[in-house]
């Protein structure tokens, strides 16, 4: 009996260590991020913001629990470098993208500033004023711009970006276009609201305020605007943009005296580009307490935040039907107000901005269509390749002020770090680094 239990100890250890091997040759590397989002509540004087910064693994892992691993006050060193190259103090970080190499965050406060930060070192790199007021500015997918929308001074602006060299400039005759001058008719409010590009980085899509939408080939110099929608083909305030495949998906939403709720998606056809555009709607929630705002591409499924409905509508691309939606309510926040979102690098989560009790953009306060509870980040278990989403819960974030809460969450924007994890065994449903396995289906 002993010698055959030192032959099965003997095989039993090099029989686990080849099982072990082979689970971890079978499972890939997990890609790390970040989940970055933006507080817009003051941290100093009528200035500043916050910046938190996550573990995606583990915020999405546990959501409740999460912490930032690290916090920047924008009234900090941030808000003197862009003080001293402005004369004027940041002010409501508002919105925040990367560029496609993920070493710079474009960070746009509606003081009027656009922040390129490197996104490794947090440190800046440029802070350029936009004028009174900057609503966001996106950066081109080839890297070479980033473009902007100023609401108040009704400008469309191009900034030129070298990230490598750290360099980012804008000529204020040859960069920047009037759009006031193209008031008029069914276009009787041409202030830009959220500018995006599609694949190519030629062309422009620009919201506006009143409705409609303008084209601009931001290749050209001037900048030419070759095509325009009007406020019946696209209705008012549109904030939300993805190009899913070869449609270019927008909205039109609320938040403004002109149309406190409003809930639209059109699939915008850019075939005959330069030429005309057209838009077909595709989801609309006239019969509801509805606003549309923040878009992600999942899958094939464009996925649409209803802020005021406080779920997001899930919508297959194949058939531009709506097919299902995600509650985001739950006991521990019954309004979430669900705004702007992004996807992990794996496609299995989505992460979207939860407002505040005491919104400071976007609101109207006859509907309170922005209003939320709870403000932080929430956090979706994607499933069925997009066609599905799964509530988990969310972070909180909170800035109290004489015991009133005053945070108010808006950017939010996903970073790939550089870094994989692997994962080298596990039982199913097991909790893991980087994240939750599938339990196996019944």
């Amino acid at each position: 009996m002993k010698y055959s239990r030192q032959i099965v100890k003997r095989i039993r250890v090099p029989f686990l260590s080849a099982m072990i091997a082979t689970l971890t040759a079978a499972v890939p590397a997990v890609q790390a991020y970040e989940v970055w989002l933006t507080d817009q509540s003051d941290t100093g004087k009528e200035s500043g913001g916050f910046l938190y910064i996550y573990d995606g693994a583990q915020l999405a892992a546990n959501p409740s629990s999460a912490k930032p691993s690290q916090t920047i006050d924008f009234s900090g060193e941030i808000g003197t470098f862009c003080e001293e190259a402005t004369k004027k103090a940041v002010r409501r970080p508002h919105m925040l993208f990367f560029n496609a190499g993920q070493d710079h965050a474009i960070i746009s406060f509606l003081s009027g500033q656009v922040l390129f930060m490197d996104a490794a070192t947090k440190k800046p790199d440029a802070c350029l004023s936009m004028g009174k007021n900057v609503h966001a500015a996106w950066p081109t997918p080839d890297q070479k711009m980033a473009i902007a929308a100023n609401i108040a001074e009704k400008k469309f602006i191009r900034i030129w970006t070298d990230y490598a060299a750290h360099k980012f400039t804008f000529d204020p005759e040859k960069d920047v276009i009037n759009l006031g001058a193209m008031e008029g008719g069914e276009r009787p409010d041409t202030s830009p609201i959220c500018p995006i590009t599609e694949s190519s980085s030629r062309y422009a899509f620009v919201t506006l305020r009143g409705g409609g939408l303008i084209v601009v080939d931001v290749t050209a110099t001037p900048m030419a605007v070759v095509a325009t929608l009007n406020n019946n083909q696209i209705h008012p305030a549109g904030c939300g943009g993805i190009q899913a495949g070869d449609t270019l998906y927008i909205n039109s939403g609320g938040g403004w005296p002109v149309a406190p709720l409003s809930y639209d998606v059109y699939a915008i056809d850019m075939s005959n580009l330069p030429k005309s555009v057209s838009a077909k709607l595709v989801s609309q929630r006239d019969d509801r307490f509805a606003d549309s705002h923040g878009m992600a591409a999942v899958g094939r499924y464009v996925w649409s935040a209803d802020r005021a409905g406080n779920n997001v509508e899930i919508i297959d691309t194949l058939s531009n039907l709506s097919v299902g939606s995600v509650d985001l309510t739950t006991d521990a926040n019954r309004d979430p107000a669900p705004d702007l979102m992004d996807v992990a690098p794996d496609g299995q989560y989505v992460f979207v901005g939860l407002r505040g009790p005491n919104p400071l953009t976007g609101n109207d306060k006859t509907v309170n269509n922005a209003k939320g509870t709870v403000p932080g980040v929430g956090v979706i278990h994607v499933d069925a390749d997009g066609k599905i989403g799964h509530y988990k819960g969310q972070a909180a974030i909170t800035n109290l002020k004489d015991g009133k809460e005053t945070a108010d969450t808006h950017g939010i924007a996903i970073r790939t770090t550089g870094e994989s994890r692997t994962i080298t065994s596990f039982p199913i449903g097991t909790i893991v680094e980087g994240g939750a396995l599938p339990k196996k289906k019944k």
